[in-house]
């Protein structure tokens, strides 16, 4: 203990006033003799000691007054550890900074992790007092955020009740970074950031969000001692020819993030039913797969599947959806129009490998490769008459640097594509425009002008740099869905030499897909009834470009038959992740309706869908199954199997391994201020003192009276 003012300890000698009254004031009584009152003389003496009592009572309680007295001016103190932050009350800005990633859905006590970071929050506010300028920053990623500080301490409160987990993970930097901002455009002198956070290392990344000048940072320690957490962090689902003609292959990968080898056991639902059970041992910050075998059930082909675990702390992560389906295959008709006898010179030849990757079986793709003049009617051995090709066989036609057809096979062709079929026009040194537009037109989106070549007099050197690239596609387009903004496997391709195209003015059923850096059509997309034709303006082998020796080229070539015979990827083998958009092609549907595991989605009809390719789905705001119902021009509805997709939870956000000191900023006195650094409470001692003397003088008055 210790005395703000020890100098009024002085004071403590007052208690020789109450003593010396004490003694100075007492009655000696006059012995007088008087035999008639000897019987009274046993009560007088029981008298006497009361009095004796009541004097002694009442200068104990006079020597206890001043000695309070003058304690209570020293002011004494002590001290005691402290149970949570030094707050300080008055006009100043703050910023809570609040975890409600999923991770925060984490049990602790029978309770969510955010319930007691909520009601912290609450005794923060509280103790910053009226005056304090105040706002809330929930750190899960993509998060809404506050744009001001505020008094309205109710609103606040209300926000802080209503937190619920995100289904995302955190993102603790961005939130500091906001909290910064809002600190900034005050005019208070005191400013602070409290945080409360689980302290995940993944919720923090890049530099610190200020510097030594920046905000006073006070962490709030409510995370437990360990956060062991087992999660489901990714799932497969892949046809498997070997488990027979309904057989899926599912892959569940199990993360382990605990210090500890643990056994889980992991179900396997197709629907809602459980079809498969497995038990799978995965040591300590270790990730292991589980293969499951099974078939869909009979008369699907798509449906929906999970893989969970047993449940433990953070159950959010302990269930992973996919979508499995038997693949579609697309039937192909190669058109050769420049065969040779070295393989690799061969105008198929990187085509066909893109198309059937390794000759594997389940590539999803029958390719059946025939030369031009097969399918102009000529058999080429013999220069008669070749057996007529069945187009009713196939679902897509490449005419891969064909010379222009005869009128009537070009009649044919184009009915086929009227009726449903999709057709693949790439050009070459044996395309002659001039013939092209006298007889193909019926099959191309725009008429064919001569091809020019970018390196015509460029040195070896110069060759490269004057080669175009591909610029500028259309990034919600089904067929460029699996690339990124930015696709170096296909912006890295060279193009040296392309084909030009003619004026039109037919705009309603044509458009272009991709340029390349000279402004010229590099992909022309076109509707002929209910078919499709797609141009590409230069070869699809290494004659006029580099692009088929580059990853984005299978993709491409994949992408484009599936999209050209109306079979798309299923949502099962694109990951979607919580918060992420999904694209979905509208094929010839006038209404598409979407809706989620929570019944919340949307509806894409009018103007929304009009006119449009594909549309683009960004209320993924929780894990699970998302349905689509569609409405074609007939007007019939129902639901699309081929559409439906599933989201899933961010894997980052299930590793809750704590974060360095070093990846917090530094606070506004140059180091990061911790419970630590500061854990004694001072506790003021006088006024209890200054309780203790008004009591003391209570009690001095009774005694006084009797």
């Amino acid at each position: 203990m210790g005395f703000l003012a020890p100098l009024m300890l002085v004071g403590a000698l007052a208690i020789g006033v109450p003593i010396a009254i004490h003694l100075i004031g007492r009655r000696r009584a006059k012995i007088v003799k008087f035999a008639a009152l000897d019987f009274l003389l046993a009560t007088k003496r029981r008298t006497a000691r009361r009095l004796r009592l009541r004097e002694r009572l009442l200068l104990l309680v006079r020597v206890v007054v001043c000695l309070a007295i003058a304690i209570a001016l020293a002011k004494p103190f002590t001290s005691c550890e402290r149970k949570g932050p030094q707050v300080t009350r008055g006009p100043q800005a703050a910023v809570l900074v609040i975890d409600d990633s999923f991770a925060a859905g984490y049990q602790v006590d029978d309770r969510t992790w955010l319930r007691h970071a909520s009601e912290e929050s609450r005794k923060l506010l509280a103790q910053l007092g009226p005056e304090a300028e105040v706002a809330i920053v929930r750190a899960s990623e993509g998060a809404d955020q506050p744009t001001e500080l505020t008094r309205d301490h109710l609103r606040l409160r209300d926000q802080l009740l209503a937190l619920e987990p995100a289904a995302r993970p955190a993102d603790t930097t961005r939130a500091l970074a906001r909290a910064a901002q809002l600190l900034a455009a005050s005019s208070h002198v005191r400013k602070t950031v409290f945080l409360l956070s689980l302290g995940a290392k993944t919720g923090f990344h890049g530099d610190p969000p200020w510097g030594k000048d920046g905000p006073v940072l006070v962490p709030i320690e409510l995370r437990p001692p360990k956060l062991p957490n087992v999660a489901i962090t990714a799932l497969r689902a892949d046809p498997d020819p070997g488990a027979g003609s309904r057989g899926v292959a599912f892959d569940a990968e199990v993360g382990n993030f605990t210090d500890h080898p643990v056994k889980v056991e992991l179900l396997l639902a197709i629907g809602d039913r459980v079809v498969a059970r497995g038990n799978l041992e995965i040591g300590a910050f270790e990730k292991r797969t589980k293969r499951f075998l099974a078939a869909l059930p009979p008369g699907t082909r798509a449906t929906d599947a999970s893989v969970s675990i047993t449940g433990d702390a953070l159950p959010i992560d302990d269930k992973r959806w996919v979508r499995s389906s038997l693949r579609d295959e697309v039937r192909v008709l190669l058109v050769d129009g420049d065969p040779r006898t070295v393989r690799h010179d061969d105008e198929l030849f990187y085509l066909e490998a893109a198309l059937r990757p390794g000759d594997r079986e389940d590539s999803g793709t029958s390719v059946h490769a025939i030369t031009a003049e097969e399918l102009a009617g000529i058999d080429p051995k013999s220069r008669g008459r070749a057996p007529a090709i069945d187009l009713g066989d196939f679902d897509v036609v490449v005419l891969a640097n064909v010379a222009a057809l005869p009128p009537e096979r070009v009649a044919i062709l184009a009915d086929w594509v009227r009726a449903g079929g999709g057709i693949l026009v790439a050009p070459g040194d044996r395309v002659d425009p001039a013939a092209y537009d006298r007889t193909m037109l019926p099959l191309l989106p725009q008429s064919l002008r001569d091809p020019i070549d970018t390196t015509w007099g460029a040195s070896p050197d110069e060759r490269d740099s004057r080669a175009l690239r591909l610029v500028k596609w259309e990034a919600d387009h089904p067929i460029f869905t699996l690339f990124s903004a930015d696709a170096p496997e296909l912006a890295d391709a060279k193009f040296y030499k392309i084909s030009l195209l003619g004026p039109t003015t037919a705009t309603a059923d044509r458009k272009v897909l991709a340029r390349f850096t000279n402004g010229a059509a590099a992909l022309v997309e076109a509707s002929i009834g209910t078919g499709r034709i797609l141009l590409f303006t230069s070869t699809l082998d290494r004659d006029w470009n580099d692009l088929p020796i580059h990853r984005g080229f299978l993709k491409l070539v994949q992408q484009a038959v599936r999209h050209l015979a109306r079979k798309h990827s299923l949502g099962g083998e694109t990951e979607h992740l919580v918060g992420g958009s999904v694209v979905l092609p509208t094929g010839d549907l006038r209404k598409l309706e979407i809706r989620g595991p929570d019944g919340i989605g949307a509806v894409f009809e009018g103007d929304r869908i009009a006119g449009r390719s594909s549309v683009r789905f960004g209320k993924t705001d929780r894990p699970g199954v998302y349905r689509v119902i569609g409405t074609d021009q007939t007007g019939a509805t129902r639901e699309r199997d081929e559409l439906a997709f599933v989201v899933n939870l961010d894997p980052r956000g299930s590793d809750l391994t704590q974060a360095p000191a070093s990846a917090l900023p530094a606070s506004g006195s140059g180091s990061v201020t911790s419970p630590a650094d500061n854990n004694q409470r001072r506790v003021e001692l006088w006024h209890a003192l200054a309780a203790i003397v008004l009591l003391l003088l209570l009690a001095e008055g009774v005694l006084v009276q009797r």
